[in-house]
C-alpha cells in the first residue's frame, strides 16, 4: 500500500482532512489511529472526533505513546528507557571509552542522547558499515551508541527508536496510521511508518500553512495578511485598518512598559466587550523569548490597572528556587570539595526551615571562620531547622527520598509563598525524584551526576491575580493576558486569543538558520535525514502564531541593541511588512522615523528609553512618585554630624571634655578620603568573609617578628647581624611554624591566617622565605641601633591624647641607640610611593595643610618622643617583602643614608626639600607638625565632614563607595 501523503491549507483543514480519512476508515470496518506530535494536540484531536459519531472508536495518540503501548504488548519484554536514564546511561557509555573516546561533558552527553532516541539502530548498523567515511569524532560517538545499546541490553531496556524499528517487523496486522501535523517526522517514525505501509494503510496529513481558516471571527485585515504572507508579491498593496500595530521601543529598557501599557489596553478593551456580549472575554497573549522575564518586568503594571496575567515556560532544573537550594544542600552534604557557600544557600532559601534571621547569622559566623568545617557546619545546620536535620541525616545514608521528603513537606506547609511559585518548586521536586530514581537504577552516586540534573527541564509558571471590582468568578478565570514562547502561540487554536502580541522581533532573537551540531551533521552524512529548512520552519511557526489572533495583532521590535546599534529585524517580521507594499524592493515609501511602510505610520507607537522612572516603574501614577535630589556621597545631614565621630569611654582633656577616639591608621584613612574613612571605619561596609591576603599576612608577620626578636634577645643577641644571620634565619623559622600552628585558634578581630587551599600553603610558605630573606637585609639596617621594644601600646591602659584626640595604637618596634636616640619602625608587606614624605600634598580635610600621604609613624614617633621620653631621629616603613624598599622619614644628622639600605634620602631625608615643603626645619618640627596638621583634620571629622576628598597615589582602593562622584 502507498505512504500517501496530504498538505492541507491549515491546521483546521488538516484536522477535517484527517478527521475524514479517519471517518472513511471507520466505515470500512478498521479501528485507524491517528497519531499526533504532541499531548496537546490529542487533547484537541479528540474534542473535535467527538463532535462526529461517524468517527467513533477512533484512537488519538502521540507517536511516542502509541509505540510504547504497541510494544508492551508486541515488544520483546524489554522496557523503553526513559529520558532520565537515557542520559546517566549515555554518560557512562561516553566514559567507558577512555583517554581515546568523547569527553562526557553535559552538552556531549544531550547530543548523544538525542541521537540515541531518534536512530540508535541505524547508527550502531553504520558504525560497522560506513566506518571508513566517518572522522575520528564521528566513529567515537557510533562506539560509544553501540557501548550504549549494549548496556541497555544488558538492563532490559531498549530505545524508542529501536522499539519502532523491532515494531515494523513484529507488529501483527497493523491499524491504518493517519499522522497528522508533523512538520517534520525523526528517522524512527518515518522508517516505521514507511515500513508499516506495506501493510495496511497510512496517511500523513500535514499543515501547509498556506492560507487561513475561514473562522468569521477574524478580523478582515488578519484574514488577508494571512493569505498574503510568505506569497510572492503581486504589485498590490494590504490596506491597513488598524488591526496589525506596531510597538517600536528604542532600546530594550523601553519595552517593557510599552508593551505593559499596550497589553493592559488590550485586555480591558476585550472585558468591556465580553461584559457588552455577555460571554467570556478571551485572553491576550504576548509572545517573547523569555516569556518568564517579560512576566516578571509587566506583571505589577497590569495588576495595577485590574488585569491578571500569568506566564507559562520552562526552565533548567538549576533555574528553579528548589533546583539551586537542592544542588546547594547535595554539594556540601555529599561533595567532596564543598564549599561554605553552599549551606549558605541552602539556609538562605525558603526550603530549609531556618529562620531567616538565623540563616543571616549562620552565614556571617561561617563566612568569618576559615577553621569552620563541614562537620560544624551541619551541625548548625541541624541545630537550626528540623528539615534541615532530617535532611542531612538522609543524604549522610544514601537516602535521597528521604531527604525530598523533608523539603517537600516543608514546602507544602509554606501558606505564605505564591501558588504558581510552590507548584514551580513542586515541579521540580518531582524531576529531582525521577533523576534520583533513574540514579538508582543505573548505579549512579547522585552527586556524580549533578551537572546533568542541572540541565534538567522543569515546567516554570508564575501567576498575578488583579482585583476586578464586579466581577465574580475572575480568580476561577483564565488570566487576562499569558506570556508565552512564540512556539507555544502557534499550538494554540486560530481566533483564540483576542490580540496577540509578538515581541522582539529582531533577528538576534529569532535567526533564520539551520540547527546544525556534529550530531545532525553525521545523521545527514549517513543519509538519515535531510538538512532542515530554517526558513520555512520559521514561517510557518510564525503564520500559526498569527492565527490565533482574532482581533489585532501587535507587533514589537526594539529599533536599537544594548550598544546603541541598529537592530536588524527579524525575517518573518520584515515578510509581515512587505504584505503592505506593492513593490517590496522600492525604499522611497518607507516612514524614516519608523523604518516601516508610510501606510503603516499611523499604526506605530515608539518609545524612548530617557523616561527612565515611567520605563522602570510602568503602571505606577506619576502623582503618588515623590521626587528629592540624590544626595553626594558622604553628605550627612546636619543633625546627625555629631553621630559620625563617637567619643572614647573614659578619655577626657585636661578642660574635662570627651575626646575622640582614634588610631593612627584611622587618622591616615581619613586624611587619605574622609568618605572612605566613614564607610570603612565608621559604618564599616565590608564583606563578613575571614580573609586570606595582605591584612591577615600583615599580622602574621608583625607576630612573628615581634616573637622573634623577643626570643632572640633572650639568646643574647642584641640585634641581626651577618655573624650571626644563619642563627637567626633558623629560629625564625621555628617562629613562624610555632605561630602558625595555633592561628586556627586566634579570635576574628585577630586576623588569623589560615591557608585552606594548596595555593594558600604555597603562599604561606612563600611568606616563610621572605621573612627568613628579610633578616639579610635587617642584618645590615641602622648600625649602632639595636632593637628594645615591640608592639609598643599607648592609650590602652592610660588615655593618650594627641591632636585632640584619645589615640589609641600599637608601634611595631622601637630602636635605640647608645646615645637614647630612637628610630620608630612600621613593618610593611610592600611600600609605594606614598610612603615617602615627599608624597605630601595639601590635605583639604586638614583645612589644607600640607601633610605626607602615609602619617603612621609619625605620629608614632610622638607617642615614643612622649611615653618614653626618647628623642626620635627616624620613623620608617620597613618592607620584609621581595622589594626589600624602606621609606618615611629621618634626621640626617644622625643616621646616615649607608645606615638604611633601600632608601631614598632625597625624598626621606630631614632636613631637605620634602621636610621644608612641610613647613619644618628638623625631625623634632616635622613630628609637631605632622601633629597640629592632624589636629586640624579631627577637627573637620567631628564637625560631620565626611564628604569624598581623595588624596595619594591610590585612595579609592578597597574603598566600597563604587558610585562615588570622585572615584579615581
Amino acid at each position: 500500500m502507498p505512504y500517501r501523503m496530504e498538505t492541507a491549507d491549515n491546521a483546521d483543514a488538516a484536522l477535517r482532512a484527517a478527521s475524514s480519512i479517519a471517518a472513511k476508515l471507520v466505515r470500512e470496518g478498521a479501528v485507524p489511529v491517528v497519531l499526533v506530535s504532541a499531548p496537546a494536540a490529542a487533547a484537541r484531536v479528540r474534542r473535535v472526533l467527538a463532535r462526529s459519531s461517524a468517527a467513533l472508536g477512533v484512537r488519538v495518540e502521540t507517536f511516542s505513546a502509541w509505540v510504547a503501548d504497541r510494544w508492551e504488548l508486541f515488544g520483546d519484554g524489554r522496557r523503553i528507557v526513559e529520558p532520565a536514564e537515557r542520559t546517566l546511561l549515555v554518560r557512562r557509555a561516553l566514559e567507558a571509552a577512555g583517554e581515546g573516546g568523547l569527553h562526557a561533558t553535559p552538552g556531549t552527553v544531550d547530543l548523544v542522547a538525542a541521537l540515541a532516541r531518534d536512530a540508535l539502530p541505524q547508527l550502531v548498523r553504520a558504525c560497522d558499515e560506513r566506518e571508513a567515511d566517518l572522522s575520528a569524532g564521528e566513529r567515537a560517538t557510533l562506539a560509544a551508541l553501540a557501548r550504549y545499546a549494549e548496556e541497555l541490553r544488558a538492563r532490559g531496556r531498549c530505545e524508542l527508536s529501536e522499539a519502532a524499528e523491532a515494531l515494523s517487523r513484529a507488529l501483527p496486522a497493523p491499524p491504518p496510521l493517519v499522522a497528522l501535523g508533523f512538520d517534520e517526522l525523526g528517522c524512527a517514525e518515518e522508517h516505521l511508518l514507511q515500513a508499516l505501509s506495506e501493510r495496511a494503510p497510512v496517511v500523513r496529513v500535514d499543515d501547509g500553512c498556506l492560507a487561513p481558516d475561514g473562522d468569521p471571527a477574524r478580523a478582515p485585515e488578519l484574514q488577508a495578511l494571512l493569505k498574503r504572507l510568505f506569497k510572492p508579491a503581486d504589485g498590490k498593496a494590504l490596506a491597513p485598518t488598524g488591526a496589525v500595530r506596531f510597538l517600536l521601543p528604542a532600546g530594550r529598557y523601553a519595552a517593557p512598559a510599552l508593551v505593559a501599557r499596550a497589553a493592559a489596553d488590550a485586555a480591558l478593551a476585550e472585558r468591556a466587550a465580553a461584559d457588552a456580549q455577555g460571554r467570556d472575554p478571551l485572553p491576550v497573549c504576548v509572545t517573547c523569548r523569555e516569556p518568564a522575564s517579560a512576566f516578571e518586568d509587566a506583571a505589577d503594571c497590569l495588576a495595577r490597572r485590574g488585569v491578571s496575567s500569568a506566564a507559562a515556560a520552562r526552565a533548567t532544573f538549576a533555574q528553579t528556587g528548589f533546583g539551586r537550594a537542592f544542588l546547594a544542600l547535595v554539594g556540601f552534604a555529599c561533595g567532596g570539595e564543598w564549599r561554605v557557600s553552599q549551606a549558605s544557600d541552602f539556609a538562605l532559601s525558603p526550603f530549609s526551615g531556618v529562620p531567616q534571621r538565623t540563616a543571616y547569622a549562620l552565614d556571617a559566623a561561617w563566612r568569618g571562620d576559615r577553621t569552620v568545617d563541614r562537620a560544624r557546619i551541619a551541625s548548625d545546620l541541624r541545630a537550626a531547622s528540623e528539615v534541615a536535620s532530617v535532611a542531612l541525616v538522609a543524604l549522610s545514608g544514601g537516602d535521597v527520598g528521604g531527604a525530598l521528603d523533608a523539603l517537600e513537606g516543608h514546602l507544602l506547609r509554606r501558606a505564605d509563598l505564591d501558588a504558581a511559585y510552590r507548584a514551580e518548586q513542586l515541579a521540580a521536586c518531582g524531576c529531582v525524584r525521577r533523576f534520583a530514581a533513574a540514579c538508582a537504577r543505573t548505579a549512579t552516586p547522585l552527586v556524580d551526576a549533578l551537572p546533568l540534573l542541572e540541565r534538567a527541564s522543569v515546567t516554570a509558571g508564575a501567576r498575578e491575580d488583579a482585583c476586578v471590582p464586579g466581577a465574580s468568578g475572575a480568580a476561577g478565570r483564565e488570566p487576562a493576558v499569558l506570556f508565552m514562547g512564540l512556539d507555544d502561540a502557534a499550538e494554540r487554536p486560530p481566533c483564540s486569543c483576542a490580540v496577540l502580541f509578538a515581541c522582539d522581533l529582531v533577528a538576534t532573537a529569532y535567526p533564520v538558520r539551520p540547527v546544525e551540531n556534529g550530531g545532525t551533521l553525521l545523521m545527514e552524512k549517513l543519509g538519515l535525514c535531510a538538512p532542515a529548512d530554517a526558513l520555512a520552519a520559521s514561517r510557518r511557526r510564525f503564520f500559526r502564531a498569527l492565527s490565533s489572533a482574532r482581533d489585532a495583532v501587535v507587533c514589537e521590535r526594539p529599533l536599537n541593541t544594548v550598544d546603541a546599534d541598529d537592530a536588524y529585524p527579524a525575517v518573518a517580521f520584515e515578510e509581515l511588512l512587505d504584505c503592505y507594499r506593492a513593490d517590496p524592493t522600492r525604499t522611497d515609501d518607507l516612514d524614516r522615523a519608523t523604518g516601516l511602510p508610510a501606510a503603516l505610520a499611523p499604526f506605530a507607537e515608539t518609545a524612548g528609553e530617557d523616561a527612565l522612572h515611567e520605563n522602570l516603574a510602568p503602571g505606577c501614577d506619576p502623582s503618588d512618585a515623590e521626587a528629592w535630589d540624590v544626595p553626594a556621597s558622604g553628605e550627612v545631614s546636619p543633625a546627625a554630624r555629631s553621630l559620625v565621630m563617637l567619643p572614647g569611654a573614659g578619655a577626657a582633656n585636661a578642660t574635662g571634655a570627651a575626646l575622640p577616639a582614634l588610631s593612627p591608621s584611622a587618622i591616615e584613612s581619613y586624611l587619605e578620603c574622609p568618605c572612605k574613612w566613614f564607610s570603612l571605619r565608621r559604618l564599616r561596609l565590608s564583606e563578613p568573609d575571614a580573609g586570606f591576603g595582605p591584612l591577615e599576612m600583615g599580622s602574621f608577620s608583625h607576630g612573628v617578628l615581634k616573637s622573634f626578636y623577643e626570643h632572640f634577645i633572650e639568646a643574647g643577641h642584641a640585634k641581626v647581624a651577618p655573624e650571626n644571620l644563619p642563627d637567626a634565619q633558623e629560629l625564625l623559622r621555628e617562629t613562624f611554624a610555632r605561630h602558625l600552628a595555633f592561628q586556627p585558634e586566634l579570635k576574628r578581630n585577630r586576623n588569623p591566617l589560615v591557608p585552606r587551599t594548596a595555593f594558600e600553603r604555597a603562599e604561606t610558605h612563600d611568606l616563610e622565605r621572605r621573612l627568613a630573606a628579610y633578616l639579610e637585609r635587617e642584618s645590615a639596617l641602622l648600625p649602632g641601633f639595636a632593637p628594645v621594644r615591640f608592639e609598643l601600646d599607648f592609650g590602652g591602659a592610660e588615655p593618650f591624647e594627641y591632636a585632640g584626640c584619645a589615640l589609641r595604637g600599637s608601634v611595631d618596634r622601637v630602636d635605640v641607640n647608645e646615645r637614647g636616640q630612637a628610630v620608630v619602625i612600621d613593618y610593611k608587606g610592600s611600600l609605594s610611593p606614598d610612603y615617602a614624605l615627599s608624597s605630601a600634598s595639601p590635605a583639604p580635610s586638614a583645612g589644607g595643610v600640607v601633610l605626607p600621604h602615609k602619617v603612621q609613624t609619625l605620629v608614632y614617633a610622638q607617642a615614643v618622643r612622649r611615653l618614653l621620653g626618647l628623642e626620635v631621629v627616624g620613623a620608617l616603613y620597613v618592607s620584609y617583602g621581595r622589594d626589600g624598599r624602606v621609606a618615611g622619614a629621618f634626621d640626617r644628622t644622625v643616621v646616615g643614608e649607608g645606615d638604611v639600605p633601600g632608601i631614598d634620602a632625597d625624598v626621606c631625608g630631614v632636613p631637605g626639600p620634602a621636610c621644608e615643603e612641610l613647613g619644618a626645619a628638623s625631625f623634632a618640627e616635622l613630628v609637631d607638625r605632622v601633629e597640629e596638621g592632624i589636629a586640624a583634620a579631627a577637627r573637620s571629622m567631628g564637625a560631620g565632614l565626611v564628604a569624598p576628598d581623595p588624596r595619594g597615589g591610590d585612595p579609592c582602593g578597597f574603598c566600597p563607595v563604587l558610585a562615588c562622584e570622585r572615584r579615581r
